[in-house]
């Protein structure tokens, strides 16, 4: 992993993904980037990079000179940019090569040759950190933008991206300090205690940080659902048609569908936006008293799936009426948040929504041969996860572990001092807790790290980003 002397390096990477395509991004950073780029860039001008002003791309080739002779490896646009207005604030420079990977790899072999050394994973947004352009929360909205999976989550990366995050913690922080000071006066001279008005105004300001940070953590379960998606399951007994509903919701042909009954033996998964969000649909096997040891398997990886759910999609045939595999279904999903499908109503009905209302309150009526009603299915869904709340754009979500663990313990400590100042219990504990909450902010915002949380972050994003 990355050491702190190793910051000093200049190092490359291959900045897009894999494959064939139009372009294709080498980058460089670091004090000798400009060195390097002179070394193996000829622009059709014939000045070097190292001339150039900030910000300036030309067109040339890169070059491999070896003794007198000259190869040409590409043609390409290159981007110098400065430090410290870049992303690393360092010195940096982009080639625009075309998108095959033998020129991408042949570029990058040639900057390793003049001294660059290959970036590890997230080395370009970890010095983005390191030097001060952006704090350890907006490092890591930049792995959600990354990841997007649809419009909102992405708009909820880069809110973050932007510091609405960062600007939220800095205002409790600021509160918190303006508290911390007439209390440690007090420490100085506890002859004259804390004075009843300022112990009220301490109290109110800390009721205000922690109201802040309570309305932070409510929506937590929703920023976990913009960042992983809804876990929705669609399940019930052989041939209702639940590959059908799938490749309804997709929109396209993903699963197999045949009127035997049983197609479908291992769980099917895909990432859909319902209304903005992600949502990871999984058609699973039918339930069924299962015949041999693939049937089982089947069954039992089902069951499993619908535990972890957070919707389930309880699938009957309205076709037909209720059968012993659906009345088990019903008992088996009590507890569960479920919405009940009755497929097939462009058939005779026999089965009704007002006939499973006792044990499922949300039922859609559809077809999914013809797609009727489909939407209404996409409406139920989002509003039996709970996601009708999460679309106002100034909201702040939040999304990661590691920031909801950090805002967990200051919120505990700031109830601590509440509590400690209205027992009148000694101002040293209460300094202490608004310290100790204090310093959980530092650690979501980076003041304070260790080289081994900073490699477990950063560890996790792509090499060249």
């Amino acid at each position: 992993m990355i050491k702190k002397n190793d910051l000093t390096d200049t190092i490359v990477a291959i900045a897009t993904s894999a494959g064939e395509a139009g372009i294709g991004i080498v980058r460089i950073s670091g004090k000798d980037a400009l060195k390097v780029a002179d070394r193996i860039f000829t622009s059709k001008s014939g000045k070097p990079p190292s001339t150039w002003s900030s910000h300036t791309v030309r067109y040339g080739w890169i070059v491999h000179a070896c003794g007198a002779a000259k190869q040409i490896i590409d043609e390409v646009l290159l981007l110098v940019m400065r430090a410290p207005r870049t992303y690393t604030r360092e010195n940096s420079v982009e080639i625009n090569c075309h998108g095959g990977q033998i020129a991408l790899r042949r570029v990058l072999e040639l900057a390793l040759e003049q001294g660059c050394r290959l970036a590890d994973p997230g080395e370009f947004t970890k010095r983005a950190f390191l030097n001060g352009r952006i704090d350890l929360s907006q490092a890591e909205a930049v792995l959600d933008i990354v990841r997007a999976k649809t419009d909102f989550s992405l708009r909820v990366g880069l809110e973050q991206l932007r510091g609405g995050l960062s600007g939220q913690i800095q205002q409790v922080r600021s509160q918190l300090l303006d508290i911390l000071s007439p209390l440690e006066a007090a420490i100085d001279f506890p002859e004259d205690g804390i004075p009843a008005m300022q112990r009220d105004i301490s109290l109110a300001a800390l009721s205000r940080a922690q109201q802040q940070l309570r309305a932070l953590l409510e929506r937590a379960r929703l920023g976990r659902i913009v960042r992983e998606g809804i876990r929705v399951v669609i399940c019930g007994k052989p041939n209702v048609g639940k590959s059908s509903l799938l490749n309804a919701l997709l929109k396209q042909e993903r699963a197999i569908v045949t009127p035997i009954a049983g197609t479908t033996r291992d769980v099917i998964e895909e990432i859909i936006d319902i209304r903005g969000i992600p949502v990871r649909i999984m058609d699973t096997a039918g339930l069924l008293e299962p015949r041999d040891l693939v049937e089982r398997k089947a069954v039992a990886r089902t069951k499993a799936c619908i535990s972890d759910a957070d919707v389930v999609i309880a699938m009957f045939d309205a076709s037909k009426s209720l059968s012993a595999v659906d009345r088990q279904l019903m008992r088996r999903l009590r507890r569960k948040k479920t919405i009940a499908v009755l497929n097939k109503i462009d058939l005779k009905k026999r089965l009704t929504a007002g006939s499973l209302a006792p044990a499922f309150p949300c039922a859609v009526e559809l077809s999914a041969r013809t797609m009727r009603n489909i939407r209404a299915l996409e409406d139920a869904i989002a509003a039996t996860a709970g996601t009708d709340d999460m679309r106002s754009p100034e909201s702040i979500l939040v999304s990661n572990l590691r920031h909801i663990h950090q805002l967990k313990a200051a919120e505990k400590l700031i109830a601590e001092s509440i509590d400690s100042l209205h027992n009148n219990i000694s101002v040293e504990y209460v300094a202490q807790s608004l310290k100790d909450a204090l310093a959980c902010f530092d650690i979501l915002l980076g003041a304070t790290f260790t080289e081994d949380m900073l490699d477990r972050i950063f560890g996790s994003f792509c090499i060249g980003k």
